[in-house]
């Protein structure tokens, strides 16, 4: 292989590297499965069951906090209308192993908790604004295991 050859081959991997690590993190650009609730329906908590983890490694992905395994899109996509009443927004999960929770709220930011209650993840937002949050529920370790999310609104 001559010099210009090599050099091209080394920017054809040079341009496929970065899209194929971007690739293995989570993204929001698919929506998961669809979630409505507004801040008076999750007065009452709202339970939805979830397998947690995935193929994911988040401790490889520089755009996002954490380390865990997750899905790369959403588990869920809720749709909030907050009423304009200022309440605390919450996200729980319980599970069969220890499990991680990965939130991109509704301005963007993204946000990440593993183990406050125990081995289990919980992320409130006060006076959580309206729009869309994107949810992983993951695990610590490379497995799955039988979870559920709770949305709370206090």
């Amino acid at each position: 292989m001559n010099a210009f050859s090599k050099a091209a081959v080394a920017g054809l991997f040079a341009l496929i590297a970065p899209a194929a690590a971007s690739a293995a993190c989570p993204t929001y650009a698919q929506h998961g499965a669809p979630l409505s609730y507004t801040a008076e329906t999750v007065w009452t908590p709202q339970s939805t069951t979830v397998i947690a983890g995935g193929d994911q490694d988040l401790s490889t992905c520089a755009e996002v906090p954490g380390a865990g395994y997750v899905i790369e899109n959403p588990d869920f996509t809720l749709t909030y209308d907050a009423l304009n009443m200022g309440r605390a927004l919450e996200f729980r999960v319980t599970g069969s192993c220890d499990t991680v929770l990965l939130v991109n709220s509704a301005t963007g930011e993204w946000l990440f908790n593993d183990d406050t209650n125990e081995m289990h993840p919980v992320v409130r937002l006060n006076n959580a604004p309206s729009g869309q949050y994107d949810l992983w529920v993951g695990t610590y370790g490379p497995e799955t295991c039988e979870a559920t999310l709770t949305v709370e609104s206090f």
